[in-house]
């Protein structure tokens, strides 16, 4: 089906034209909703991130996209964001629901175990939403934006954390701290990173501290905008304030190079990072909740044969 017909289609990527649309949409449903959908959607990184092991869902009417929901997988191809949109003036018509099925049906043809909704907590129908998907609450996080007036002042540290570039020979001592720092398997993390440095959206940032790898850091820049990702330290050297020179040293070289927007995330039950990133000038702008459905297995069809 073609944008000049009406109905959904499913495409594995966006073509400039689709991106275009989606911008509108989005922008319509801010007008009348009232909050943004740019950070949630990942709307800066649509067109130029790599073709995705799940496509997103588009609805047109008219030729007029009205709906869209985005699938985004953040390293683990296992779990899957949606976020979905829908025209005002068409809302309450099943567009929505007809586009959350077909979200589904995609994340099981890939073998996507997890799906999680994303919701803002100011949408008055996003509750309902996910009540009728049969979801659970997963978890909660703040969208915090950089104020460059709140930045502390520069400090002079006697024993420096420095940043450089990372490449394919940083991945196993990249992992290793990812994986003790959020207590997850270092083969997980060595896949999800060679996934996530495979997007040149983004730059993978290696820190150390007297030659001793510390911590992991990644932005994503698009359009201006940069987001501060994939941020972890060494638990061993957690609380000296190296998380906080990390931090520090991204947002000034991400300004320095014209970044206009820098943006960060954090779970709100996670009060230590909060409050380093309030400390080093971010202040929380929305938070969103992210509603889990866990999809079974397919089975595929030699196997369908010994069912019994």
């Amino acid at each position: 089906m073609t944008a000049e017909n009406s109905g959904m289609i499913v495409v594995a990527k966006l073509s400039t034209q689709q991106v275009d649309q989606v911008r509108v949409l989005a922008g319509s449903c801010e007008q009348r909703d009232g909050y943004s959908m740019e950070a949630r959607l990942d709307l800066g990184t649509l067109e130029t991130r790599p073709e995705a092991s799940v496509s997103d869902v588009l609805w047109y009417e008219s030729g007029q996209l009205v709906g869209f929901a985005g699938m985004n997988s953040y390293g683990d191809p296992s779990e899957v964001e949606a976020t979905i949109l829908v025209h005002p003036n068409l809302r309450r018509r099943g567009i929505g629901r007809a586009m959350a099925h077909a979200v589904v049906r995609e994340c099981q043809k890939c073998g996507v175990r997890r799906l999680l909704f994303v919701v803002p907590q100011e949408s008055r129908e996003g509750a309902g939403f996910a009540a009728m998907m049969g979801t659970r609450h997963s978890h909660s996080e703040y969208t915090m934006n950089l104020d460059v007036t709140r930045i502390p002042p520069f400090e002079t540290i006697h024993d420096p954390v420095e940043l450089r570039p990372a490449g394919s020979e940083d991945i196993p001592i990249m992992a290793a701290i990812v994986a003790s720092a959020f207590s997850e398997p270092v083969q997980e993390e060595e896949q999800a990173l060679v996934r996530l440095m495979e997007d040149t959206t983004r730059t993978t940032y290696l820190a150390a501290q007297d030659g001793r790898p510390v911590g992991v850091i990644q932005s994503a820049v698009s359009d201006g905008r940069a987001f501060i990702v994939h941020f972890a330290v060494r638990p061993d050297m957690q609380g000296q304030g190296v998380g906080r020179q990390m931090l520090m040293a991204i947002v000034r070289g991400l300004l320095n190079s014209g970044a206009r927007w820098i943006t960060i995330e954090v779970e709100t039950e996670n009060s230590n990072a909060l409050s380093l990133y309030q400390r080093c000038g971010f202040v929380t702008i929305n938070a969103t909740d992210y509603e889990l459905q866990e999809l079974p297995r397919i089975p595929k069809v030699p196997e369908l044969l010994f069912d019994s």
